[in-house]
């Protein structure tokens, strides 16, 4: 196991080093709908490697993440019909999915401001707002603002304590990944629980 996280880390860190570190995050939070890796860390990583480029990866990631959320948007107002059977209670729970519907009739627009923010599952929100058919140009602009807040908050973090956060990292990486994982492998199994 040590032997495949130094792997991962080697490539990560020749990934983040590379002229063409831009690309793997752009691609990376594009596909936020569909993977189940939590992308703040990734991006912490990114900072890390090159903090004069924090900015830079923070509009970034803020933008991929708004476009990988407008696709799910897109997917649960035109699409929910066909595909909602598959999700519900496969991919998210019936639990989640009914709670996230009744912020949304009531909250509306700060649900979506606040879910953005905090660590929520964002194809939960983005199908919800799709579903309830949420404007779609005040769902693009919550969602904008509140990642490129929730992001800068992560790079700023990176710049200001990024040498301690980085000799941190790099001696428990090992760690760092059991944990992700762990928690990964919890959050699975929580929602197939509810599920069923």
């Amino acid at each position: 196991m040590r032997q495949s996280t130094a792997k991962l880390y080697n490539w990560a860190i020749q990934k983040a080093n590379s002229s063409k570190a831009p690309f793997w995050i752009a691609l990376l939070f594009s596909l936020e709908l569909v993977l189940f890796v939590p992308l703040d860390a990734i991006l912490m990583f990114f900072c890390l490697q090159n903090r004069s480029r924090s900015f830079l990866y923070v509009v970034i990631a803020a933008v991929a993440s708004t476009l990988s959320a407008l696709a799910g948007y897109l997917l649960g107002h035109f699409l929910w019909d066909l595909i909602g059977p598959y999700i519900v209670p496969h991919l998210i729970a019936t639990a989640s999915f009914d709670r996230v519907s009744n912020h949304f009739q009531e909250y509306e627009s700060w649900a979506v401001i606040f879910g953005s923010l905090l660590p929520f599952p964002i194809k939960v929100l983005s199908l919800v707002a799709g579903v309830f058919h949420l404007g779609i140009l005040p769902f693009v602009g919550c969602v904008l603002l509140a990642r490129f807040v929730r992001f800068a908050l992560v790079g700023g973090a990176m710049v200001i304590w990024g040498e301690r956060v980085k000799l941190f990292v790099d001696r428990h990486f090992h760690r760092i990944v059991m944990v992700i994982g762990a928690k990964i492998a919890m959050a699975f199994l929580f929602f197939w629980a509810l599920a069923h």
